[in-house]
């Protein structure tokens, strides 16, 4: 697995921000990802960030998945709870840490939609549905439910 600097991440984070923003949003379809903005306050100052997202829908479910449980954005959902993504008819989540075999079917379909390998997770893109549950304590995936503010 591996990880670019903060500095590279907050420039690419920016660009992918400026392109999400920049059209409609995608509907969400079965065993796919759309990109989303995704803001989360900060869990010691309250201050909203926000970064670009991939979110899974899997069975009617949406998720969202990080390759590493480290990351700030992650850290910060962890203390939330709660998350709102810009494009969504109500935009306002609930976000639950899971690991579950849904969790693991999310980076699954999510990795298989990508089109290209990535190096950022800590198994290979093809990894099966088992071999990515075996990671679980390590990356991120949680399970959005809409909630009314």
């Amino acid at each position: 697995m591996t990880t670019p600097p903060k500095t590279e991440i907050r420039d690419r984070n920016s660009s992918a921000l400026s392109k999400i923003r920049a059209g409609e949003p995608k509907p969400y379809e079965e065993k796919t990802y759309v990109l989303r903005a995704l803001t989360i306050p900060g869990r010691s100052s309250g201050h909203p960030r926000t970064v670009p997202i991939a979110v899974v829908q899997l069975d009617g479910t949406r998720y969202i998945c990080a390759p590493d449980r480290g990351r700030d954005w992650v850290q910060n959902l962890i203390a939330a709870k709660h998350c709102d993504l810009e494009g969504d008819p109500e935009p306002r989540h609930q976000a639950d840490l899971v690991d579950d075999e849904a969790a693991a079917g999310a980076v699954h379909a999510y990795l298989a939609k990508l089109g290209k390998p990535s190096t950022m997770w800590p198994f290979p893109s093809d990894a099966s549905p088992e071999e990515i549950h075996r990671h679980l304590g390590n990356i991120a995936v949680f399970r959005l439910k809409p909630r009314t503010p």
